[in-house]
């Protein structure tokens, strides 16, 4: 099994706080590396094993970064293999440093008014989960936040039992933005982002388009789904029978066959000090944004060709919208919402995943 370019950096957490460089690796069998948009990401190394490295990797809070990305992975599993006949090896899988924001749920929270734009709702989450926490057992030292956008998409919600993960991936998919947290060699900074749009629905910026014809897209899977497509809802809040509080959530120009209806249970979802109208326009909100994981999913992931072509993080990134076209006549403009690196026997590749098609062709 051959032995690659990429470096990777071992980091120690330290008890106070601090991040210790404490080893270099860079003979790598196998790298894969995925960062997505709006959701944790995640890695997997094979390497040569030694008694130095087990102890290394297995012992205490490590996380791996590459010079290549300011996203840094947290080591959760080293697996050892032992062969007589090609030597031992590690595997060491993780996810990226997102991962802390599994780790909080918050209990209830309502936001209305104009205080409940996406960026407000993450930024004070984000503050009072992990900066200025009620419970001091929550703070961590290494994390920041950056300085406010002011971008004011958003709408009221409410949230009962979900973690940070959930809330901030539905809200950024909600309003298009991205989210991470950019290791800055002492910790890490909490960052929203929004991709660039690089198809041809603009004039601005250059074109980036991945197709045969350009010779830059290879091996290409495209998944169309219907099956948990809703496009109306009925949202059930709180109460009992006639005293409980419904509304009606619908996409416009839909009817017969093409309306489909599902029932949203929101009885979790309290009133409070809201009035009437305010709590059944957090209903209606909220059967919206479930609504948006029940539209039809496209997702289309292709090996991008790296000669004569793009370079990752130069040309395109994650986050951006681009134009895509196959040898089927698929096309469309899709948004990077995963990009995997992978280095290993067969060289370096690229794979990005691309979704939400705006619109998509065949011809």
């Amino acid at each position: 099994m051959g032995v690659f370019s990429v470096i990777l950096y071992i980091w120690k957490l330290r008890s106070n706080g601090s991040f210790d460089e404490v080893a270099v690796i860079d003979d790598a069998s196998s790298v894969i590396w995925v960062e997505r948009h709006t959701d944790t990401g995640e890695f997997e190394v094979y390497i040569r094993a030694s008694k130095e490295r087990l102890e290394l990797l297995a012992d205490g809070d490590v996380f791996i970064t590459r010079s290549e990305s300011d996203i840094a992975m947290y080591v959760e599993s080293v697996k050892l293999n032992t062969d007589e006949e090609n030597g031992d090896y590690l595997t060491v899988s993780g996810r990226s440093a997102e991962v802390v924001l599994h780790w909080r749920i918050v209990q209830f929270a309502s936001f209305t008014g104009e205080t409940a734009t996406a960026e407000n709702i993450i930024r004070y989450l984000f503050t009072q989960q992990f900066l200025l926490p009620t419970d001091e057992a929550k703070y961590i030292p290494w994390l920041s936040l950056e300085e406010t956008h002011e971008w004011e998409d958003g709408a009221a919600h409410q949230y009962t039992g979900k973690s940070l993960n959930q809330i901030f991936g539905s809200l950024c998919v909600e309003v298009g933005y991205g989210y991470r947290l950019k290791w800055i060699g002492t910790g890490f900074r909490f960052e929203l982002y929004k991709g660039t749009d690089r198809s041809y629905d603009q004039h601005v910026n250059p074109f980036v388009v991945f197709s045969p014809t350009f010779e830059n897209l290879g091996n290409t899977e495209y998944e169309k789904n219907t099956s948990e497509y809703a496009n109306a809802a009925i949202v059930g809040g709180e109460g009992e029978g006639t005293a409980r509080t419904f509304v009606e959530v619908a996409e416009q120009g839909k009817s017969g066959f093409y309306f489909r209806q599902v029932y949203l249970d929101a009885r979790n979802s309290s009133k409070e000090d809201l009035t009437d109208e305010e709590y059944e326009e957090q209903l209606t909100n909220d059967g919206k944004a479930q609504l948006e994981e029940l539209k039809v999913t496209a997702e289309y992931s292709g090996e991008i060709l790296n000669y004569n072509s793009y370079e990752y993080r130069k040309d395109y990134n994650l986050g951006d919208k681009v134009s895509i076209k196959n040898q089927y006549g698929i096309t469309g403009n899709a948004t990077i919402t995963q990009i995997t690196e992978v280095e290993d026997a067969s060289g370096f590749r690229i794979v990005p995943t691309l979704s939400e098609w705006q619109p998509i062709s065949f011809n």
